[in-house]
C-alpha cells in the first residue's frame, strides 16, 4: 500500500486497484499537520520545561519524533481517506 514513507504505492499489489486515484491532494492534510504542529511544539516546550535536558539532547529527540509523528499522522490520514472514499465509492462493504 505505501511506496513511500508517507505516499501509496502506484497500485495494489493484491487486487490491482489504482491508489493515485484516491490520493490525497491540496490544502485538506494541513487540517491533519496543523493540529501536530501544535502538538509538536507544546510537547516539545512542555519536554523542556520538566526535565530541562542540554541543547543536544532536545535536538536528538526533536529530529527522532517529529519525523515520526508526522510521517505516522500522514499515513494514517490517508489511509483512512482512502477507505472513506472506497466505501463511498461501493468497492469496499
Amino acid at each position: 500500500m505505501w511506496d513511500a514513507p508517507a505516499g501509496f504505492a502506484p497500485a495494489c499489489r493484491g487486487c490491482a486497484l489504482v491508489f493515485a486515484d484516491y490520493e490525497p491532494r491540496g490544502r485538506g492534510l494541513y487540517f491533519v499537520l496543523l493540529p501536530l504542529t501544535f502538538l509538536l511544539i507544546a510537547g516539545a516546550l512542555k519536554f523542556d520545561d520538566l526535565l530541562r535536558p542540554p541543547l543536544w539532547l532536545m535536538l536528538a529527540v526533536i529530529v527522532v519524533v517529529v519525523p515520526g509523528v508526522i510521517i505516522g499522522g500522514m499515513r494514517l490520514m490517508k489511509a483512512a481517506l482512502l477507505i472513506a472514499r472506497l466505501r463511498a465509492a461501493g468497492v469496499l462493504a
